[in-house]
């Protein structure tokens, strides 16, 4: 038996698993970019009329955030981490991520309330 073969399909499967999905998901590339909030009919305390996330490296990053409190809106920055969990601000609150065409769409685990931002084109 020739061990040639089997080291080329061994090659091309662990290539194939690494692009097809195996691969480290956990990155903020596709969170990237600046973010508005779209509106709601559901009663919120806050919301946010703008985010905008900058990579400090794959990981990792800064965000400032727009958000609206009834008639005040205040400013607030911090730093992000992607995690295979899901986004992470300031090291205190998880957010599950899903992404829909140009809309991420943040949801709280404790709660199940969602918030939908779109992409600003």
């Amino acid at each position: 038996m020739n061990p040639i073969p089997h080291i080329a399909t061994l090659s091309i499967l662990a290539t194939t698993t690494m692009i097809c999905g195996c691969a480290q998901k956990s990155s903020n590339q596709m969170l990237v970019g600046s973010w508005e909030g779209r509106a709601s009919d559901v009663e919120r305390p806050f919301s946010f009329g703008s985010v905008t996330f900058a990579p400090t490296d794959d990981k990792t990053g800064t965000y400032t955030a727009e958000a609206k409190y009834g008639d005040k809106t205040r400013v607030q920055t911090g730093h992000f981490v992607v995690t295979e969990n899901g986004l992470v601000l300031d090291g205190e609150r998880t957010y599950d991520l899903s992404y829909e065409d140009a809309s991420v769409i943040f949801t709280d685990p404790t709660t199940g309330n969602s918030m939908t931002l779109d992409r600003f084109n």
